[in-house]
């Protein structure tokens, strides 16, 4: 009996380490939308449904995030409008460019994008 109550209990914990450790893995490609654009500032709208939980509801615009690495982001010349294949990273590359001072609101969920196409 106790043998039985040993290898429920290491089922478990493998269980619950699996979920942990593929929650951690934020997306792999994903279809997504440049709804808005200013300077620094870019609103992306997730278009793939098995990736909507990786935006959020905002101002009306349903699966965004605003990106948190502009410098490579602006690198790939999207356009408001333009439609791309992308992946959330945990780290982008080091921030180094200008940026304007103009100002646009964007959502408090923020993402690091990397463009794939």
């Amino acid at each position: 009996m106790k043998q039985i109550s040993i290898t429920i209990i290491l089922i478990f914990f493998s269980l619950c380490l699996f979920q942990c450790n593929s929650s951690k893995k934020l997306s792999g490609p994903f279809k997504a939308k440049l709804v808005a654009t200013l300077c620094g500032q870019h609103i992306v709208q997730i278009e793939d449904s098995n990736f909507y939980k990786l935006g959020t509801d905002w101002k009306g615009y349903k699966h965004v995030f605003a990106v948190a690495n502009h410098c490579d982001f602006v690198k790939k010349g999207l356009k408001s409008g333009d439609v791309f294949i992308c992946t959330i990273v945990e780290k982008a590359e080091e921030e180094n460019c200008i940026v304007c001072e103009a100002y646009m609101e964007t959502p408090e969920l923020k993402r690091n994008v990397k463009v794939l196409q």
